[in-house]
């Protein structure tokens, strides 16, 4: 049975494992949509179409579907392994109640929802700067630049930001929701401490709280936590 920090490691050493297989896949998107704009309609040189950069727009969500979603959903169907860890490492404290499977899959759908709400911010972004380079007649060089940055840069870096809080806060709520059906009033805030570690993690790492502590801390918001 692994104990809190060998478990905390674990989760660590996954979810960089997952932002690397996301990170594989949104190259892959990338790439198809630089050959996706390969087939605008050009003159001399430059962008013009109106009608298919607004066309442009569902061939770019089918992509999104084929190469980014999947990924998704094969990285969330590791999660009832991340859920059985959690329960074994909880045996370390004693006896305790296991997860009904239904709350697993609850919480993988949930997950999966956000995820494709970045899909489809994803799908906006790059649409939306099709179509204002083929609006304002620039050049395919110049538009490809700008949409690899699109496609590469901010959306990308949340995308597989999400990626590890989402791994995080799965397990904090098996933990959680294990806790509570054995009545539990007291939490341990475990996690791996690594160089860029929040000074806060610093500070509470392997602290026992309360519940009262434990709002006064976070309030509402244990996003990431």
């Amino acid at each position: 049975m692994p104990t809190d920090i060998e478990h905390g490691d674990n989760l660590a050493r996954l979810a960089a494992r997952h932002q690397e297989r996301l990170a594989e896949s949104l190259v892959t998107l990338e790439n198809r949509i630089v050959d996706l704009m390969a087939n605008a309609p050009l003159k001399d040189g430059n962008l013009f179409d109106l009608e298919w950069a607004i066309s442009a727009r569902n061939e770019i969500r089918q992509l999104v579907d084929a190469e980014y979603l999947p990924q998704i959903d094969s990285i969330l169907r590791e999660y009832p392994e991340v859920a059985a860890g959690a329960e074994s490492m909880l045996k370390t404290y004693g006896s305790f109640t296991q997860i009904d499977p239904k709350i697993i899959t609850q919480l993988q759908t949930l997950e999966f929802q956000g995820f494709q709400d970045i899909g489809a911010e994803y799908v906006d972004a790059i649409a939306k700067e099709v179509y204002q380079n083929t609006l304002t007649g620039r050049s395919f060089a110049d538009s490809v630049n700008t949409i690899k940055q699109v496609a590469g840069g901010e959306m990308a870096r949340y995308a597989k930001q999400q990626v590890h809080d989402s791994l995080m806060q799965f397990d904090a709520a098996i933990n959680v929701s294990i806790g509570k059906e054995a009545g539990a009033k007291k939490w341990k805030y475990v996690g791996s401490l690594i160089e860029t570690s929040r000074p806060f993690c610093r500070e509470h790492e392997g602290e026992v709280m309360d519940d009262e502590k434990i709002e006064q801390l976070w309030g509402t918001s244990w996003a990431g936590k």
